[in-house]
């Protein structure tokens, strides 16, 4: 488990919805869930789970208009080395362009060997044998996101960007700590920003190909680190109101302290349920 730990617990938002073609279905009144499992290497496992009641916003069959809808509801992330909880917000108000805000409590623990880690600065070191060395405690926090897109389809071809600023307030506020999920060094009360990127393929319904860039950073330190995937994505229908769903993304560290131009392969299996 110390291998996993050194590189966080980050796993790759494959934000199926925003790739979505424009022509989809118009969205109806209803609950929907979503469960997966996420895995990565270097990385590790973690579970996911949305609960949310989405609302349309428009009645129009206008490509532009027909996908327009509100999606509120709560959503949690579990590892074993911390569990985020919160509650969240998804705006779509034109069928090219959707924003997500999230807040949520975090907490750090340290039943299975893991926990929040106090760090000297910056550029203390993170690497496994550093962090097995380091005391370690459980911590709560919280986090707020926001995090717009920007989506197109065309024929088979489907791109989309998302950007995300993350601001977190863990344990006293005051100094540094490692931050887990995205395998950085953060303040206590600090900003991280990433960027994702897709760019793919429809070969045929429910199976896509394609690319995907993924960028973090820290603005006070300027720590980056950059990573670029292959990508297959395939989602099917398998009863009323059932669809399951798999992502496999194979690539490269092009930047990273501690990993650069080492592969990185991730994955996700999912079950998106309508209530």
């Amino acid at each position: 488990m110390n291998a996993m730990r050194a590189s966080g617990w980050t796993i790759l938002p494959l934000c199926f919805a925003a790739l979505m073609p424009m022509g989809a279905q118009s969205p109806q009144k209803s609950w929907h869930l979503d469960q997966e499992i996420q895995g990565a290497y270097p990385g590790g496992l973690q579970s996911s789970t949305k609960l949310y009641y989405r609302i349309p916003l428009s009645e129009s069959g206008d490509v532009l208009w027909k996908t327009t809808k509100i999606d509120l509801g709560l959503a949690n992330a579990l590892s074993p080395a911390f569990d985020f909880l919160g509650a969240f917000v998804d705006i779509e108000p034109i069928a090219f362009f959707d924003i997500a805000l999230t807040a949520q409590t975090q907490g750090y623990f340290r039943a299975l060997g893991y926990g929040f880690h106090d760090m000297a600065g910056y550029q203390s070191a993170f690497d496994a044998s550093t962090l097995e060395a380091l005391p370690s405690k459980n911590a709560l926090g919280y986090c707020l996101q926001a995090a717009p897109t920007l989506k197109v389809a065309l024929g088979r071809i489907a791109a989309s960007d998302t950007f995300t600023i993350s601001y977190f307030s863990v344990d006293d506020g005051r100094g540094y700590f490692y931050e887990a999920e995205a395998n950085c060094i953060l303040a206590k009360k600090g900003v991280e920003l990433s960027n994702q990127a897709y760019l793919l393929f429809a070969v045929r319904e429910g199976f896509m190909l394609g690319l995907n860039d993924s960028l973090l950073r820290v603005p006070s330190s300027g720590y980056e680190s950059h990573l670029v995937h292959a990508v297959a994505v395939f989602d099917s229908a398998i009863g009323k109101g059932m669809s399951l769903y798999f992502a496999m993304l194979t690539g490269l560290y092009v930047e990273d302290r501690y990993f650069d131009r080492q592969v990185h392969l991730a994955g996700t299996v999912g079950l998106a349920l309508d209530l």
